[in-house]
């Protein structure tokens, strides 16, 4: 066997098996094929020759599992590796008397940590503001506006809601994901290709028309790109904003005593909502500091997880919305590959902030106590609006139950460490006007 490190997160393994060594490997495997049935012979009773020739993609392949399982143990054993993901691969050739295997192994990466005590971070010191209390009343007012139908003569136009079937054809022929019914759009939101929006503009409720448009030539699926479609349309209604008045019955709509008590709460609201982003801008930063300030490879196939898991977060929050993946494509013109590698980026940042972060929780030795677990715990169930017993039989019974102890564990230990990295930084303070000023570039610091 040969291990070589290719880089800080992948080691290449090479193993023969050759001679007398590959004899006794084959004939240790033949064993498991002594019972297997082939016509003409009886079972227990097929030339090994017969069996080497009906099952060898079987036997090779349990030949190579034998060699990786060896070659596989001793190389994480005598190098102290970390394995963070399945081996991959590289080679594999078998002969008569020879064979012959490659893979690689994704490991966790060595490294050294940079400063993580005595930085110095600025946070930023706020004020609440009445222009920023009425700013957030005059939300509260327009989001409280309701959508009502407009009359059937009124022709529909930009930040209206038009609930409409279509149905899109190229050269004549349906296609698939073209078609839907009772589907409500807001117009200028450009969620659909090209000027499909702009066409309904001017419509009234009941007319059916056609939209013509040009799918992008950067489109995911083949046979649509930068072909020209045309959607058969119908306007089921057509919705508007009408805009709400700011008195105390809409005060007390909103869940207030009174404009009054409306103002008086907002401004609390907004200073614990303020205090909590400066509070989380804050610990960013430091954990940005930290990660910058140590030099950490992000291995690809953690880099990869986690692009998988975002896009399937994505996913739900999609279908949540009763919208799938394929059609969110269909509408945006995006691809599963850019997605892909859009999200790179921020996922690779992700990985080196939970390598670095971990690496501190080990040095610094920070451990969590069954009583906190359990509170956590206490916490998560009443998030679900469930008592802890049931939440947790439910767990127990998916059979997960080891990975959410796991889970809870791991979020704690992170949040201790990032408590610690906040105890261990020094403050730089301003304030959201000198902030402004800065990013401005009225002044330098």
């Amino acid at each position: 066997m040969a291990v070589k490190k290719l880089d800080e997160t992948t080691y290449e393994v090479s193993a023969v098996r050759e001679g007398e060594e590959f004899k006794h490997l084959k004939e240790h495997v033949l064993v498991h094929f002594k019972d297997a049935k082939v016509d003409g012979f009886r079972p227990g009773h097929v030339p090994a020759n017969v069996i080497e020739k009906n099952f060898k993609k079987e036997i090779d392949g349990e030949i190579l599992n034998h060699i990786i399982s060896d070659e596989y143990q001793k190389a994480v054993a005598e190098n102290e590796l970390k394995p963070i993901a399945d081996i991959k691969l590289e080679k594999y050739e078998i002969q008569a008397d020879k064979a012959e295997v490659v893979f690689t192994i994704p490991v966790l990466p060595s490294f050294e940590l940079g400063q993580y005590k005595g930085l110095e971070v600025e946070k930023e010191n706020f004020e609440v503001t009445d222009e920023k209390v009425n700013e957030e009343i005059e939300g509260m007012r327009k989001n409280a506006s309701k959508l009502k139908e407009v009359a059937e003569d009124e022709e529909a136009k930009n930040d209206d809601v038009v609930n409409i079937n279509f149905e899109g054809f190229i050269d004549g022929e349906a296609f698939d994901g073209g078609k839907a019914e009772g589907y409500d759009l807001t117009l200028g939101s450009h969620s659909f290709i090209d000027t499909f929006e702009d066409q309904i503009v001017g419509h009234k409720k009941n007319d059916e028309f056609d939209v013509n448009v040009k799918f992008p030539e950067a489109y995911h699926a083949e046979n649509l790109k930068g072909k020209p479609a045309l959607f058969k349309v119908k306007v089921n209604s057509i919705k508007r904003k009408e805009e709400a008045e700011l008195n105390d019955d809409l005060a007390k709509e909103l869940g207030f005593e009174s404009v009054d008590d409306m103002r008086a709460k907002t401004r609390e609201n907004i200073t614990k909502r303020e205090e909590a982003r400066v509070e989380n801008e804050f610990k960013n930063k430091i954990i940005e500091k930290v990660v910058d300030g140590t030099n950490v490879e992000a291995p690809r196939a953690l880099v990869d997880r986690e692009i998988e898991f975002q896009i399937n977060r994505f996913a739900q929050q999609l279908q949540m919305q009763g919208i799938n993946l394929s059609q969110y494509f269909q509408m945006t013109g995006q691809t599963i590959d850019k997605m892909r590698e859009d999200s790179r980026e921020m996922a690779e940042k992700s990985v080196k902030t939970e390598l670095v972060l971990s690496e501190i929780s080990k040095v610094e030795n920070i451990t969590v106590t069954d009583e906190e677990v359990d509170n956590e715990f206490e916490v998560m169930a009443t998030m679900y609006g469930m008592d802890k017993a049931t939440m947790l039989d439910e767990v127990k019974k998916s059979g997960n139950y080891q990975r959410f102890v796991d889970e809870a564990k791991y979020r704690l230990v992170n949040q201790k460490t990032i408590d610690l990295l906040v105890k261990e930084t020094g403050l730089m303070k301003t304030t959201s006007e000198a902030r402004r000023l800065i990013q401005q570039g009225g002044f330098k610091i």
